[in-house]
């Protein structure tokens, strides 16, 4: 599947999210949720989202991986899942 996951992210999150992009952008490290970008009720529909778009599905250890909070941690979660 070629699909730019990064570009997809930043989307996501550009259309779900209480920040603009360029924010987003400049915070990739930082923990999403706790910055208070989506909530916990939007963490649903992007985790369903994700798993629609790249035909995955986490498991609950990818939970609770400290870099599942993150765009560039989710980013590489995802890609490694994606490039099995």
């Amino acid at each position: 599947m070629e699909r730019n996951i990064k570009e997809w992210i930043l989307e996501w999150f550009e259309e779900n999210a209480t920040v603009d992009r360029t924010v987003l952008e400049a915070n990739m490290d930082e923990n999403y949720l706790t910055a208070g970008y989506i909530d916990s009720f939007v963490f649903i529909s992007l985790i369903a989202d994700i798993e629609e778009e790249f035909e995955v599905e986490f498991d609950n250890d990818q939970f609770t991986e400290r870099s599942f909070a993150t765009l560039n941690g989710l980013i590489e979660i995802l890609d490694s899942m994606v490039n099995e």
